[in-house]
C-alpha cells in the first residue's frame, strides 16, 4: 500500500512539475530577447549566429536582439550572461573555451555549472596557416625558426584565453620557446593581420580561413584535430608531433544558470529548426562549422564539464594548470 500511496504523489509531484514548466513557457516570449554575440562583428561565427536569429524570430514571434560583446577571449560576455537574469530573455552565443579550457589556467568570476546550457550551433576545429608564399613550409619549420630566433616569429591568434592561443602557449611552455602571441578580437580580425602582413602566421578556427585557404591565398601547416582531417588529409596535427592538444570548439548557445526547462527546451527547438534551413546548412557547411545533430539540454551540459574534466587532466600533465 505504501508503495502505491509513493508512486501517486510521485506521479502528482511530476504532473505538476510538468504543468508548471508548459505554463511558463506557454507565453514565452512576450517581449525581445538579447543574443549576446561573444564574436567580431563580421567573423563567420557572428554571421552564422545572426542568421539562427533572423529565422527563430519568425518562429517564437519576437526579436532577437543581437549584441555584439567580444572581449577577454569570450570571458567578458560569459561573466556578463553569468550574472544576468535566468528569465529566458538574456541568451549568449559562446565558443566553449571560455568554460572548459580557460578556468584551468586563470581565475575566472564564473564556473561550468554557472550556465544553462541550451543547444550546440557548430563544431569547428583549429588550423595553423601562414600566407602562401611564406618560407615556412611546414609547422616544423615554423617552429626551428622561433627557437633559433628568440621573440621574432608573430603568430595572430583570435584572442588570449581562446583555444588557439592556449595551444601555443602549451607548445612554449613545452619547447621552451619564446614567441610573439598577438591576440586579436576574433578569427576574422587574426587573419586579417596574416594577410596584411602584421604577423606571420595565424591560429584560428577553419571557419577564419577557409575561404583564404581555397583561394590558395593562406597555407595550412598543422591542425589541432585528435587525427587528420577528412578534407586536409595532407597536413600534420599537433598529436602527431608530440604535442597533447587536440582542441575542438564547440559554438553554445547558453543562458545564466536555473533557467525554466520548459523556456530552455523552446528555445534549443528553436534554434534546431533555424539551424535546419537549407541556406544555413549551406552556409555552414561553407564554413565548415555544419554539425547535423547538435547536443542540446542536459546531454550538452554533460559532454562540456566533461570535456572541462579532460583538459584539466592535460595541462596538469603539461604544468599549466592554476592550483
Amino acid at each position: 500500500m505504501k508503495t502505491i500511496i509513493v508512486a501517486v504523489s510521485v506521479g502528482i509531484v511530476t504532473f505538476g512539475w510538468l504543468q508548471a514548466g508548459r505554463a511558463t513557457d506557454a507565453g514565452y516570449p512576450s517581449r525581445s530577447i538579447e543574443l549576446t554575440i561573444a564574436y567580431a562583428p563580421g567573423a563567420g561565427t557572428d554571421l552564422a549566429t545572426r542568421m539562427i536569429a533572423e529565422k527563430a524570430k519568425k518562429i517564437l514571434g519576437q526579436e532577437l536582439v543581437c549584441v555584439n560583446k567580444p572581449g577577454g577571449g569570450g570571458r567578458v560576455p560569459l561573466t556578463l550572461i553569468s550574472n544576468a537574469k535566468p528569465d529566458g530573455y538574456n541568451v549568449a552565443a559562446v565558443a566553449d573555451g571560455p568554460i572548459v579550457l580557460t578556468p584551468h589556467l586563470e581565475k575566472v568570476p564564473y564556473t561550468p555549472e554557472d550556465f544553462t546550457y541550451i543547444s550546440q550551433f557548430g563544431v569547428l576545429d583549429f588550423g595553423i596557416v601562414t600566407m602562401a608564399n611564406s618560407p615556412f613550409q611546414s609547422l616544423k619549420e615554423m617552429l626551428d625558426f622561433a627557437q633559433a630566433n628568440p621573440n621574432e616569429l608573430t603568430i595572430g591568434t583570435p584572442g588570449a584565453g581562446t583555444s588557439p592561443h592556449i595551444a601555443f602557449e602549451a607548445i612554449a611552455r613545452m619547447k621552451q620557446l619564446k614567441m610573439k602571441l598577438v591576440p586579436f578580437p576574433g578569427a576574422q580580425p587574426a587573419i586579417t593581420a596574416l594577410l596584411g602582413g602584421h604577423v606571420q602566421a595565424a591560429t584560428t578556427s577553419t571557419s577564419g580561413y577557409a575561404t583564404y585557404l581555397k583561394a590558395k591565398t593562406v597555407r595550412l601547416i598543422g591542425m589541432m584535430m585528435e587525427e587528420r582531417s577528412r578534407d586536409y588529409p595532407d597536413v600534420p596535427t599537433l598529436v602527431e608531433m608530440g604535442y597533447p592538444l587536440a582542441l575542438q570548439s564547440w559554438y553554445l548557445f547558453v543562458g545564466p544558470k536555473n533557467m525554466d526547462k520548459g523556456v530552455a527546451e523552446k528555445l534549443a527547438d528553436v534554434f534546431k529548426k533555424a539551424m535546419d534551413a537549407t541556406d544555413y546548412t549551406k552556409f555552414a557547411k561553407d564554413l565548415e562549422m555544419w554539425t547535423k545533430t547538435p547536443l542540446q539540454g542536459e546531454a550538452l551540459r554533460a559532454r562540456v564539464l566533461d570535456r572541462y574534466k579532460k583538459n584539466g587532466e592535460v595541462f596538469k600533465r603539461i604544468g599549466m594548470a592554476i592550483k
